[in-house]
């Protein structure tokens, strides 16, 4: 059992060389400070996860593909990483693995992806492309250990049982023995190049090397001895590893069989990170060792132990990703290291502890090169980025000022003195009323030499450079606490208070500024002139003042207020400074913000129109502590080199902006899974759901390994929405009510940095329709509906026709009264008159003129006589309601000629239709006043009437072969008892036309044209 353990130890040991990283593109990056006295937990950002986070356990290997992602192998499988998640995978791009149980895994330079087999074996997978290879390929026999490219480009494996390289033209294996010296007869762990080019083997009991050029291997110093894993340093120097406690320095001179009294180093594995930064495992730790400090090895500071926060025990695995983060696997997970973007400042000795909230000003140039006053509550150093403390401490300092010569001023408690003044002149402060506390808070110089300093609850102080005395001039200043001064390069004053206040003294004028909408921006806490531009920070926020001319009078004056996109709020702004590159760095309960140069502009050009972006450098990239909200201020200052130091309650911190490592290359992104209505579904594309899906839930995510809660997401479903739909960090996206048809689905994302993939990982979608979905169910439905429609427009039909003729029968029942009433009233009184004057006219002499005058009245009567009956002819001769239209009119026809000398012949051409009521009442109108009209005015010995039904409607013609109608008549439409005018207003009443004239071998006719959809019942 123990021999197996050991095994086992070695294995896992040696397996960092399948995971040496590829050849990335972009630059990874380093700890912000390398020095050999920054504490591991100061440089590097921990984080652990174990099984209780989903990681696997047994970490075996670890690598990084070229897009991103990070894999690692376990005795359970083989897993992606994407900073969040650890995922299973079986397959990779749709092609199995041989077997789940995996040892090493490597990324070459041209992207393809090793996996070595636990019992034999190893697969390349390349973009959908994948190789398998075994014994018929040439492959050596047993465990495969690890994989190596070497500078030439050459692939090398090493197995259990033997050492080979991959012929890649043949596509095939050449295993190394004893023909180029190499007879180990032991298990083969891994094959390293170092920097001069030579090869190294290790084995279970030697270690061989071969130099560049040469073609067969010698064996190196020690020897004999159990050896597993291989580290070249920086310096050229190779060490080997006996997988348990010790490390041994390789020779190529010393004798093979010479065997170390001791080792040099313990561990139980070695590498080195792309910095030049030793690593170190054992049992119980993990220890980093700067470069050229293996005189430290062994120090707590540099360690992180198990019970310290380490995943597990036996730390086995290491793997430096592009990033420059160092990922450590542990049989009980998976430890990240992520380098620091702001570091501490070094203390000056070991276990010296770091100063609490230090006062920072920047050293004058003379005084040495990136040099910073640290301060603390008794004494002040003048410092470099390393901890390195300059000359002797000075005294303590909470203020300072740049005077007009550029020469530093520092204020403390009970004076003012020059930064670079040897003996410390101290320029007394004044005797304050009280015995108030005469600690310099705030303090500037202006163009004339007078020096300005404010007091705890002072009025504002002025120092005259010509009498030494100290005064308050303008009394008439707002009480509050003084908080922040400056004296600008139009030599006014600036006041900034405690409440928010901001007072302005030009040329002994007082003014009091607005400090904007709102609660403003707080307490002011600094007051910084950076290329013409007066920014103030406080509390709240900052604003930069901005000065509208208003002709004579004095400018106006008022504060814009600096907004931030991304959801991102200013707070307890302490300080603010500027680099070279002119972005805006602030100090901020949050960490420190940069604004880029190219956002200030912005913000400058458009009056603080718009938010702009900013970067934030948090607890997550190693900004600790936060800002006493009394001071000292400025919380953060620019050293003459560039570097930018924070003051916090964790003590002094270095940002050094050209060297903060960022990722430029956009994250890989993926869809992993989809499901509806709670089913898990194969995420292929095209992916067809079920008929009726109603919810469907997608789960993606992204490459982003250094900080997965900084990685940003959107996505759409084109097909549904409108826009991209904002997620920020959330990797899933839910659609309900989804109505069937065709979606495409695109999710992108951005790393760390606001790098987008703008491509991201699509998908497409496919709902068919149920059937009451479907295009056939909803054409069915619209025939219903037709039909529908159809039943009720005929039921309302029929029912305005059993209207309109119930109202027809009711005019026809009146004008049958009408007519009777007629007759018995007016024909008869006009008949009985009739007779009496004919009774009187005989009377009359026929020699008198009365009785002329009597006839013509007895002939007007009777005239009368026979128009009213007439009228009453025609009231009583319309058409019944239940009889056809072509049997009235030859009914009606037939009655005339049984009377009168013409004769009377109908033709009906076509299948007869019903017409409305109305319509035919109007029809038969016109017919029967024709066919009146001819036989009493026409003189005509026959009469025809024509009844034409067609599909385009009904024409009526009536014609005679009598003397035809006078000229006039047609043109006037009135000559006696024509009635032409009528029978055009009927005719125009129910849409149709009526053409009257003579025929050509004489006689008159008249024809009716009624279109279909006029005369349809």
């Amino acid at each position: 059992m123990k021999f197996f353990s050991c095994w086992i130890a070695a294995i896992t040991c040696l397996l960092m060389l399948a995971a040496s990283p590829p050849a990335f593109s972009s630059t990874p990056s380093a700890p912000a400070t390398a020095t050999t006295s920054a504490a591991l937990a100061h440089l590097y950002a921990h984080r652990a996860w174990t099984a209780a986070q989903g990681a696997p356990t047994q970490i075996q290997a670890i690598t990084q593909t070229l897009d991103g992602w990070l894999w690692i192998s376990t005795p359970t499988g083989l897993y992606r990483f994407d900073g969040v998640r650890f995922e299973r995978h079986d397959a990779i791009n749709g092609h199995a693995l041989r077997s789940s149980i995996v040892l090493p895994l490597h990324t070459a330079p041209d992207g393809t992806l090793w996996v070595g087999y636990r019992f034999g074996g190893a697969s390349a997978f390349l973009g959908n492309r994948v190789r398998h290879y075994g014994a018929e390929q040439g492959f050596p026999p047993g465990a495969t250990h690890s994989f190596t490219v070497s500078p030439d480009g050459m692939t090398w494996v090493t197995t259990a049982g033997g050492l080979a390289w991959l012929d890649s033209r043949h596509d095939r294996w050449v295993r190394v023995g004893v023909e180029a010296g190499f007879a180990p007869a032991a298990t083969i762990y891994q094959v390293l190049f170092d920097r001069a080019g030579t090869q190294w083997v290790s084995s279970a009991r030697k270690v061989y090397y071969r130099r560049k050029g040469e073609a067969r291997f010698q064996v190196a110093s020690p020897a004999d001895i159990e050896l597993t894993s291989l580290a070249a340093a920086p310096d050229g120097t190779v060490w080997v590893s006996n997988g348990s406690d010790a490390h041994y320095r390789l020779s190529t001179t010393g004798a093979a069989t010479t065997r170390p009294p001791k080792p040099e180093l313990p561990g139980s594995g070695m590498w080195f990170d792309r910095q030049g930064a030793m690593w170190l495992m054992s049992e119980t730790h993990v220890e980093r060792v700067a470069p050229g400090d293996l005189g430290q090895v062994g120090d707590p500071r540099q360690q992180l132990a198990y019970d310290r926060g380490l995943s597990g025990m036996n730390p086995q695995t290491f793997y430096e990703d592009r990033d420059g983060t160092i990922w450590v696997g542990t049989v009980a997970g998976l430890d990240q290291f992520r380098p620091n973007r702001v570091a501490p400042l070094p203390p000056a000795a070991r276990n010296l502890p770091a100063i609490v909230t230090p006062a920072l000003a920047a050293a004058d140039q003379g005084q040495g090169q990136g040099l910073v006053w640290v301060s603390d509550d008794a004494r002040s150093w003048l410092t470099g980025r390393d901890g390195v403390r300059h000359g002797p401490a000075g005294p303590a300092f909470w203020s300072s000022a740049r005077g007009r010569d550029g020469r530093l001023w520092l204020g403390g408690w009970g004076g003012i003195w020059r930064a670079d003044d040897a003996q410390r002149t101290m320029i007394a402060a004044p005797v304050l009323d009280g015995g108030a506390d005469a600690r310099v808070d705030a303090l500037t110089e202006d163009a004339g030499g007078v020096l300005w300093a404010a007091f705890l609850n002072q009025p504002l102080q002025r120092r005259d450079p010509a009498s030494g005395r100290w005064d308050a001039p303008y009394p008439g200043l707002p009480p509050a606490r003084i908080m922040a001064l400056l004296a600008d390069s139009k030599n006014r004053l600036w006041v900034g208070y405690q409440g928010g206040r901001l007072a302005l003294i030009d040329n002994g004028a007082v003014r009091l500024v607005e400090t904007g909408d709102g609660e403003g921006i707080g307490n002011v806490l600094a007051i910084v002139e950076r290329s013409g531009q007066l920014w103030v920070a406080g509390e709240r926020g900052v604003a930069r003042l901005v000065e509208t001319a208003r002709g004579t009078q004095a400018a106006a004056l008022r504060l814009a207020a600096l907004r931030l996109a991304d959801g991102l709020e200013l707070r307890g702004v302490s300080g603010l400074t500027t680099s070279a590159n002119g972005d805006l760095w602030l100090r901020t309960h949050a960490g420190v913000v940069r604004i880029g140069a190219d956002q200030v502009q912005a913000f400058v050009r458009n009056g603080a129109a718009a938010p702009v972006h900013a970067e934030l450098l948090g607890s997550e990239d190693g900004v600790g502590g936060n800002v006493q909200p009394t001071g000292p201020f400025p919380a953060i200052v620019a050293a003459s080199d560039g570097v930018l130091w924070v003051s916090g309650t964790g003590g002094a911190m270095l940002v050094n902006p050209a060297a903060i490592g960022r990722d430029t290359m956009p994250p890989a992104v993926d869809i992993r899974s989809v499901s509806s209505d709670g089913k898990a579904r194969a995420p292929g594309s095209p992916l067809t759901l079920p008929s009726g899906t109603n919810n469907v839930h997608i789960a993606f995510t992204a490459q982003s390994l250094a900080a997965p809660q900084r990685a940003r997401f959107r996505y759409r479903l084109q097909g549904f929405d409108d826009s991209w739909q904002d997620a920020g960090d959330r990797r899933e996206a839910f659609y309900t009510n989804l109505p069937p048809g065709a979606y495409h689905f695109q999710v992108i994302a951005a790393n760390r940095d606001g790098v987008w993939n703008t491509a991201g990982a699509t998908l497409d979608l496919v709902i068919p329709p149920t059937f009451v979905q479907s295009l056939l169910f909803k054409a069915l439905c619209a025939l219903v509906l037709l039909a529908v429609v159809v039943l009720a427009w005929r039921w309302r039909l029929a029912q305005v026709a059993r209207l309109i003729e119930a109202r027809h029968l009711e005019r026809l029942h009146e004008r049958e009264r009408i007519a009777r009433a007629l007759h018995d009233t007016f024909l008869q009184e006009a008949q009985g008159t009739v007779l009496m004057m004919h009774t009187a006219m005989a009377q009359i002499p026929p020699s008198l003129p009365a009785r002329a005058a009597m006839e013509r009245g007895i002939g007007y009567i009777e005239q009368a006589m026979i128009e009213g009956r007439d009228e009453v002819m025609g009231l009583r001769s319309s058409a019944r309601a239940d009889e056809p239209l072509e049997a009235a009119l030859h009914r009606y026809g037939e009655r005339l000629a049984a009377g009168l000398p013409p004769s009377f012949r109908m033709l009906v051409c076509g299948t007869p239709r019903q017409l409305a009521p109305l319509v035919k009442d109007e029809v038969f109108a016109i017919g029967r006043e024709a066919i009146c009209n001819a036989f009493r005015h026409a003189e005509a010995t026959e009469i025809e009437l024509d009844l034409e039904y067609t599909s385009g409607g009904l024409t009526m013609l009536v014609s005679d072969n009598g003397k035809g109608m006078p000229a006039d008549a047609m043109q006037r439409g009135e000559s006696g008892h024509w009635g032409l005018v009528g029978m055009r207003e009927r005719a125009d009443s129910i849409g149709a036309t009526l053409d009257v004239g003579n025929r050509e071998g004489g006689g008159a006719r008249l024809r009716l044209t009624l279109p279909r959809q006029h005369g349809a019942h």
